[in-house]
């Protein structure tokens, strides 16, 4: 679905991604791991067209995805989560979802406005609530939900992008041990409907949800494999210190 090829990008004598080479495939839960600073929020930003590349190449679905500006590789069916939650607080939770089910169609003309959808809509924005789970808090304001109900929000209103592949930076991000058990079903659950590329420091959810793991280091790709022959990698370990941040029991802050 997702092919990286050769890509670099620079902050001057800083490469935060170095000859970066990696392929996403369809239907799976592909998690890209590494050390602070090791360029992956970089890369999500490249592949969501927040930042361009120096060079190399993105082909996604076949069609270089290079060639389109941010805000229509949505429409291209490929959505990015960001670290920091990105919700309307002041509006309900069904209508955060109506707005993005508007704006996709092109009937949202204003941002700051409440979203006033027609019953199809709202029907369409209550079945993604269903199906995250937050069916019972449609007519709740955002602002007054906890931080993992936000983040869940979040998902639903990427879900009603109907996107291919789900770009997710760092979705555990400040949770509990309880929201993010929460969240790590909720993506188990959406594996079959959605391809997702995760980045994620908690390695006791990469190691239960991904398929496949790329990790990268000094913003190089240093080993792109199962979660099984990953957790063996000589490589890997040392560039996680001895290894404990490889051991799902332990999870990094």
């Amino acid at each position: 679905m997702l092919k990286i090829q050769n890509l670099c990008k620079s902050f001057g004598a800083i490469k935060a991604t170095d000859n970066v080479s990696l392929s996403i495939d369809q239907g799976t839960i592909h998690a890209l791991i590494g050390p602070n600073g090791a360029g992956k929020t970089t890369l999500i930003s490249q592949l969501s067209g927040y930042m361009q590349p120096n060079s190399g190449t993105i082909t996604f679905n076949g069609f270089d995805l290079l060639t389109l500006p941010a805000h229509k590789r949505p429409h291209a069916g490929l959505v990015r989560s960001f670290q920091i939650t990105s919700v309307f607080p002041e509006l309900t939770v069904l209508d955060n979802i109506c707005l993005v089910l508007q704006s996709m169609c092109g009937q949202a003309q204003s941002i700051f406005r409440m979203a006033k959808a027609d019953l199809s809509e709202r029907n369409e924005a209550q079945e993604i609530l269903n199906r995250v789970g937050l069916g019972d808090k449609a007519n709740s304001l955002t602002g007054n939900l906890s931080h993992g109900q936000k983040r869940q929000v979040e998902i639903a209103m990427a879900l009603a992008t109907k996107p291919k592949l789900l770009l997710l930076d760092e979705p555990m991000a400040g949770m509990g041990a309880e929201e993010s058990r929460q969240i790590m079903t909720l993506l188990n659950t959406l594996r079959t409907s959605v391809t997702m590329l995760l980045v994620e420091h908690d390695m006791d959810v990469v190691f239960k949800l991904a398929d496949k793991i790329s990790v990268l280091v000094y913003g190089r790709v240093v080993a792109s494999d199962t979660p099984e022959n990953i957790r063996k990698n000589q490589d890997v370990q040392e560039a996680y210190l001895g290894g404990n941040e490889l051991n799902p029991k332990v999870k990094r802050c």
